[in-house]
Parts: structure tokens; sequence; C-alpha cells
């Protein structure tokens, strides 16, 4: 089981843990590890992943960049 750390959650119920499969191919399916759901493929999660990562690399340079504290965009 692995668990994201935020931005991703089941459909179905909410669960950000997923199931993997035996064999990683970029084409097999993973699923929910709270309800069983088939989520997406393989390939497709990583990408999913690795944009969300890059994603939040970028969000403190930003705030750097605009001088304004991330608390008080958001209020």
């Amino acid at each position: 089981m692995s668990e994201m750390r935020s931005g991703f959650g089941c459909e179905s119920c909410g669960s950000p843990a997923v199931r993997l499969p035996a064999a990683l191919t970029d084409d097999a399916m993973i699923q929910c590890d709270r309800c069983g759901c088939t989520l997406m493929a393989w390939g497709a999660f990583k990408r999913r992943v690795e944009a969300q990562e890059t994603a939040d690399l970028r969000r403190p340079a930003e705030r750097r960049a605009s001088g304004t504290p991330h608390d008080a965009r958001s209020a």
C-alpha cells in the first residue's frame, strides 16, 4: 500500500491509499486500497504523481517571487 500526500483521492470513497499490481507495467491497473475500485493504469498514476511533485516544488518559488505569504493569498 502507498499513500499520496495530497492531491489524490479515490472518487468512490475518498481514500488516498492505493493497491499496486504485482507486475508494475504501465498498463497494469491500480486499485483503491479501501474500497477496491479500479482507479487508473500504473503509467497514468506515475505521470500524475510526477506532475503533482513538480507543481509542489514550484509553489514555494512562486510565493517567493510574488512576495506574498501563502496564508495571505488563501485568506
